[in-house]
């Protein structure tokens, strides 16, 4: 993995007046680094083309490029600068965990963020992504390394920001494809950049993925015709063998 350091324009923030009548200094904006599913180079471009289609006069907010499409997995934190000083940690932590590749379907469209955003959606449960979400956060846990509050993604893949319109996208077919890899990106806010920290490849002899206690309690139930299915009370092991590469 190749460590740079970006060429960043220094900026201010404009002073604003608070009730009181005295200035004050908004909060500066601050960038994200988090974990990523990234769709097909072709099928990003399909989504896109079906974006800029469906906002030809609708509104005046250009479609998210091709190139920054994704599913978001699981949020580090927020950053002033980018803290290329974790890469090493981040390393370690994601060498220890071993995991299968993962299906992504997107079935809908809504609009979500006070009514700002249009994302493509996902009907199902997706809990194989939501099961490799807590398997990276419990990772990032177990070496110290920034972490938001776990929160169960929900798939989805913001196709315009700042929408501004009710109409949502009539979703022609299904878009679906199997991640085999993911990725870390640090997203420069405003900027509309996503700089590579990290992509990693699943493992394809990897276990499956361990199921919710909701669905593991399905199993005390009789089940007739056969033996349970063992693959459904194994808990997918820690760690991860597969080849790294940055993109």
């Amino acid at each position: 993995m190749q460590y740079h350091q970006p060429s960043l324009p220094l900026t201010g923030n404009a002073p604003e007046k608070n009730r009181s009548g005295h200035p004050h200094f908004a909060p500066r904006r601050r960038s994200e680094l988090f974990f990523v599913l990234k769709p097909p180079p072709s099928l990003a471009e399909e989504i896109y083309k079906a974006a800029c289609e469906h906002a030809h006069g609708r509104t005046n907010r250009q479609p998210h490029p091709a190139h920054l499409l994704h599913v978001s997995l699981l949020s580090m934190d927020e950053f002033d600068e980018p803290p290329y000083e974790l890469i090493p940690r981040i390393e370690t932590a994601i060498g220890s965990i071993r995991a299968c590749p993962l299906t992504v379907t997107l079935d809908g469209c809504a609009i979500y963020g006070g009514g700002r955003h249009l994302a493509l959606t996902s009907a199902a449960k997706n809990t194989d992504i939501q099961a490799f979400a807590r398997m990276l956060h419990g990772a990032l846990s177990r070496h110290n390394l920034p972490r938001q509050a776990f929160r169960a993604p929900s798939p989805h893949v913001t196709i315009i920001y700042g929408y501004g319109c009710k109409e949502v996208l009539n979703i022609g077919k299904l878009s679906t494809w199997q991640a085999r890899e993911f990725a870390l990106v640090y997203s420069h806010k405003g900027e509309t950049r996503h700089e590579p920290f990290g992509c990693w490849r699943f493992n394809v002899d990897a276990p499956p993925y361990s199921r919710p206690a909701s669905q593991l309690s399905l199993l005390d139930e009789p089940i007739t015709g056969g033996d349970r299915n063992p693959a459904l009370t194994t808990k997918a092991a820690i760690r991860n063998d597969g080849p790294r590469e940055t993109r």
